[in-house]
């Protein structure tokens, strides 16, 4: 299957899963529902993703593929400011992130967070410490706004990570 195809294929699988989240508990719903829903085979499904972790990854694909998205469309304000372009992101998908806070996915939460987070891969062990104590802390924000219903504008988030930032590097 060509790259675009499965791009399309993960898309529809991963919209079928947010639809049945809506209602439903993530751990009830099962693949033939997804499948189901989706109008794709569960052999094409096992195909393209993992047995165990097939749920969760589509929602990793969907906040990443919605990234990815965002940067393109935004990619000069992302640029000049990388923690507004982050926080206005998630801003404008709220609906999903709130979706996953109140059906208790808080692991896979911080999943997406270590991808969205650019630092790539860490080969150095302080350096490494430093990227998650970063990544966790941003997280941490970010997982209190969603928590508050997104009660700030994201300029307010992206004060309250600018101001926690520097008082950790003790400025």
């Amino acid at each position: 299957m060509k790259k675009n195809q499965t791009v399309f294929l993960k898309l529809c699988l991963a919209d079928a899963l947010i639809r049945l989240l809506e209602t439903r508990e993530y751990a009830d719903i099962n693949i033939n529902e997804i499948c189901e829903l989706a109008d794709v085979g569960r052999t094409t499904f096992y195909r393209h993703l993992d047995k165990n972790n097939g749920k969760e990854e589509l929602l990793l694909f969907k906040i990443a593929y919605e990234w990815d998205r965002y940067q393109e469309k935004h990619d000069e304000e992302i640029t000049k400011d990388p923690n507004l372009g982050m926080s206005s992101y998630i801003y404008e998908n709220r609906k999903l992130f709130s979706l996953l806070y109140k059906k208790g996915l808080i692991t896979l939460l911080m999943r997406a967070f270590e991808v969205l987070v650019p630092g790539g891969e860490v080969y150095d062990k302080n350096l490494s410490y430093l990227m998650s104590f970063f990544t966790y802390g941003y997280f941490g924000i970010i997982y209190q706004w969603i928590k508050y219903d997104f009660d700030e504008t994201p300029e307010q988030v992206k004060k309250h990570i600018d101001e926690t930032i520097f008082s950790a590097m003790g400025k």
